[in-house]
Parts: structure tokens; C-alpha cells; sequence
């Protein structure tokens, strides 16, 4: 597998990237020169991440925004009312190539959980949530007195009390003199012999044509009556159901491509990856990249070995990028790294144009479909890693919604469910120890004695252990001490 090459630099104090504040951001810090993958998997589960060939790891007990590792299990992912939508959303998108009322114009569209579209934020590589401000548009707003409204509300509805019963009771009746169900719920005049009966929302009455469809297919007739079975429910549709519900007519083909940093595809394809990078960095951030070298240095410049094994996937463990590409256009990357455990989001980079479709949360759900996909073959391989769950920073609690989410603890470097009551005591305090149990020497930590083994680089050539570099230095060290003495002592002859 190789050796893995550092420079540790020791603690570093800097700018905070998500409260802004000064000197406030403490960390520890190291260059990588090469890395095994089992190594990084090992680093990350200790609570560390790597920006390029940069890796760091944040003090919790001293730094301004506490930085939690969080995963989440792919393999028992639930799909949530707003990650549906998206995926509807992008379905109908490929199909007819038109945008919902909400997005025409360009406005962004905000989901139900509060997320828009989700970008790129911070060092750790994960996606944003909703902007700094969601402005508003400026319609004024009319003085109505509430208090008369509600005075004259009740006394319509003290008039209208017996009609509505009335109403109510010849409803019923007809109903159960039909024997058509789905045509009972397609009633287009809500009258009955001639009084109005309440207007029903449109959802409602879906939703009981929807019933009654169900219940016609389940009448078989026997014997001259109508007897009723019980109707299977369909099963839920996976998060693979969503993505397949494409088809040969649709106007837009979404194709998805994963490439390793340092193959000759991702050299075809540099100019575009930069030029949508650059385009992704001006307009969302508002911070240019000064050429095409700072883009390498930052997602392409990896120290992660590219190797394969005959347990692991048939692409093998290293950093790849994973291109989306709608037709010929390429619209979004997603920076990854496969590594024995998990797949590990690194830094994600889209076309604003195609903001609309959400494409911070769709990336997401492919990412979690891919480990899903390796996991067929690599039982090992389970986890979608988003870097950093920071708390006390808004923009980044999206990453717990997505279910099941795990959280490492900063001491004990256990797992622990992210639950309410975990939200409850980061909102309390925000340096939390989740393990409240475990004792030190059951920790599962770096000893002192493994230090020996260590292998340190002497020159491009040789490398020694800790342990013989530190017998060496001191044999130096009493030699120097020799020769000063005699200098000494001859002198003094």
C-alpha cells in the first residue's frame, strides 16, 4: 500500500471561514506529501480532513466554532418530503426542459426544510445551505382590521349552521345511494338539491379520487355480489427509483462521470472543469481564481495513492472527480475520495444557472446512491462522509437532515446518533463530549509507545524510526558535548 509522507506544522491560528472572526480559529495542521487511503480513513475517523495536500484538525475545546465530524449511514438512508421533491423536480426538469412557476424569472426556490440552493461553503468541502439573506419582494401590505374581520367571520358561521347540517345530511345520503365510487369523488357542482355545501381543497379532492380509484380495483364481483380484498401497498420508491424514472423521450439526458485527478479523462476535460469552477467561484462567492494552478492545487492535487484491491472497488481508492453533464454541458463536479470505509465529500462546484434544480441537494442523494452502488460489491464500504458538522453555524445544519446522520465524539472518537437531545446540548454549549462514559485508557487512541515505530524521511532517500533517530541524535548530541570538552580542556592546558 505504500508509506504515507507528512510535515506536521503544530498548532495554527487563523481566520475563521464561518464566524467571520479574527485570529479566533485554532487548529492543527500538516503537509502531506503521499498518503495510503487506510491512513486517511483512519485520520478522518479521528476527526481530521485534508484541504489539497493540506490537512488539519480543529481544537474543539479552544476554537471559536467547534467542528464535529459527521457521516451518514447510505445503506439506511431515508428519503424526506423535501429530498423527493428535488429528485420530482429534476425528473420533470430532463423531461420537458421547464422550470416551475416559482424559478421562472431566476428566483431561487426555498424547499420546506429552509434549504436553496445549496452551494459550496467553507474549508471542509460541504455544501451551503440557504444564502446570508433571503430577500423579500417589496409589495406593501394592507391595513386590515382583524378584529372586525373575526366579529363578522362568527356571525356567518352562527347563520350558516343549520343550512350546513342540512347540507351535510343530503350529502351523505347521496353518497350512499351511488354505486360508482370514483364517480361520487369527480363531482364537479358542490350542490345538493340546491344548497351549497362547502368548497373542498383541490389536494382533498385528489386525494379521495385517489382512494376511489383504489377501491374499484379491489371490488371483484362473485356470485352476483361485490366482495372487497385488501388492496397491497405499493412499495415506497428508493432513492435509485427516483434517479431511473428517466426515459428515451426526455428532452434533457443527465449523465453522470467519475474520473480519478490524475487520469487522462480529467485532462480532457480541464478546460471545462475550470471554466465552470471560475464561472462557480465569481459569481456565488464573488472570489475569481487567479488561474488554473490555484484550481489544481485545491481539487485536483491530491496525496491520496491511487491503488486497487481485490476487496475493494473495481475504481479503485483515491480522489476522483465525479462530472454531471447535461447533454454536452458540463453543469456540476463533485470533489470525492473512496476510501475503505466510506466515500468522502471533499468540495462541491456548480453552473449558478441551473441554481433551480437545487443541485447542492440533488448532489448530495447521488453521492449517497453511489456508496449504495459500491456497497454491492465492497461490504465494507457504507458511509457518505460530509466533512464538518458545525453547529453553531446555521448554514451547515443542513447536514443533519440527512437521516441516519452520525456525529464523532471529540474525545472518546465514538459514533453517536444525531438526535434532538444532541441538538439540545449544542445549542446549550457548543464544545460537547457525546461519550460521557468512556473511560480514558478505553479509548482507543494513539500510545506513546507507537511513536517508536514511526518512520521519519532523513533525506529524499532514507528513512529511520523515531526510536533510532532519537538514539542517533543523542549519540550526536554526546559527541558534540565530547568534543567541546577536549576543545576545552586543551585550552585550559
Amino acid at each position: 500500500m505504500g508509506l504515507t509522507v507528512i510535515d506536521y506544522y503544530g498548532k495554527q491560528i487563523s481566520k475563521c471561514g464561518y464566524c467571520k472572526g479574527i485570529q479566533c480559529s485554532i487548529s492543527h495542521g500538516m503537509h502531506t506529501y503521499q498518503m495510503t487511503p487506510h491512513d486517511y480513513q483512519d485520520l478522518i475517523d479521528r476527526g481530521w480532513r485534508r484541504s489539497g495536500h493540506y490537512c488539519y484538525k480543529q481544537d474543539n475545546k479552544m476554537t471559536c466554532c467547534p467542528c464535529y465530524t459527521i457521516k451518514c449511514d447510505a445503506l439506511e438512508f431515508k428519503l424526506t418530503k423535501s429530498h423527493k421533491k428535488i429528485l420530482k423536480r429534476m425528473t420533470r426538469f430532463l423531461r420537458d426542459g421547464k422550470k416551475e412557476r416559482s424559478e421562472i424569472g431566476g428566483t431561487p426556490t426555498i424547499n420546506n426544510e429552509g434549504e436553496g440552493d445549496e452551494g459550496q461553503s467553507g474549508e471542509d468541502g460541504a455544501r451551503g445551505g440557504i444564502g446570508d439573506e433571503i430577500h423579500r419582494p417589496n409589495i406593501p401590505v394592507k391595513n386590515i382590521n382583524l378584529e372586525a374581520a373575526g366579529k363578522a367571520n362568527k356571525n356567518r358561521q352562527k347563520r350558516l349552521t343549520g343550512e350546513e347540517k342540512v347540507a351535510r345530511t343530503l350529502y351523505e345520503k347521496s353518497e350512499a345511494k351511488s354505486n360508482d365510487p370514483a364517480k361520487d369523488t369527480d363531482r364537479s357542482q358542490n350542490t345538493c338539491d340546491g344548497v351549497n355545501l362547502p368548497c373542498k381543497k383541490a389536494k382533498q379532492m385528489r386525494l379521495e379520487r385517489s382512494l376511489a380509484k383504489q377501491a374499484a380495483k379491489c371490488v371483484s364481483p362473485e356470485a352476483g355480489m361485490t366482495k372487497t380484498r385488501k388492496c397491497p401497498k405499493n412499495p415506497e420508491k428508493s432513492l435509485r427509483d427516483f434517479i431511473d424514472d428517466v426515459t428515451n423521450a426526455d428532452r434533457h439526458k443527465l449523465r453522470l462521470n467519475i474520473t480519478h485527478v490524475k487520469s487522462k479523462q480529467f485532462e480532457d476535460t480541464l478546460k471545462q472543469s475550470y471554466a465552470l469552477y471560475e464561472k462557480y467561484q465569481t459569481l456565488i462567492h464573488n472570489d475569481r481564481p487567479n488561474n488554473v494552478h490555484d484550481y489544481l492545487e485545491f481539487l485536483q492535487r491530491s496525496p491520496l495513492k491511487h491503488c486497487k484491491t481485490e476487496d475493494g472497488p473495481s475504481i479503485g481508492f483515491g480522489s476522483f472527480h465525479q462530472q454531471y453533464w447535461l447533454d454536452d454541458q458540463l453543469i456540476a463536479v463533485a470533489v470525492l475520495d473512496i476510501l475503505p470505509y466510506c466515500v468522502s465529500s471533499v468540495y462541491f462546484f456548480y453552473d449558478p444557472d441551473y441554481s433551480f434544480l437545487s443541485l447542492g441537494t440533488y448532489s448530495s442523494l447521488r453521492e449517497i446512491e453511489l456508496v449504495q452502488q459500491l456497497a454491492s460489491s465492497v461490504s465494507s464500504l457504507r458511509y457518505y462522509y460530509m466533512g464538518f458538522y458545525i453547529h453553531s453555524c446555521p448554514k451547515m445544519r443542513y447536514k443533519g437532515k440527512l437521516c441516519p446522520s452520525y456525529l464523532l465524539c471529540p474525545e472518546a472518537f465514538t459514533w453517536h446518533l444525531l438526535t434532538d437531545e444532541i441538538r439540545s446540548k449544542l445549542n446549550a454549549q457548543k464544545y460537547q463530549r457525546f461519550n460521557p462514559e468512556v473511560l480514558a485508557k478505553d479509548i482507543d487512541e494513539f500510545v506513546e509507545a507507537d511513536i517508536n515505530n514511526v518512520l521519519l524521511l532523513v533525506d529524499q532517500n532514507t528513512c529511520i524510526t523515531y526510536n533510532d533517530y532519537i538514539q542517533v541524535s543523542i549519540a550526536f548530541f554526546l559527541l558534540y558535548i565530547l568534543s567541546f570538552d577536549m576543545e576545552a580542556f586543551s585550552l585550559f592546558k
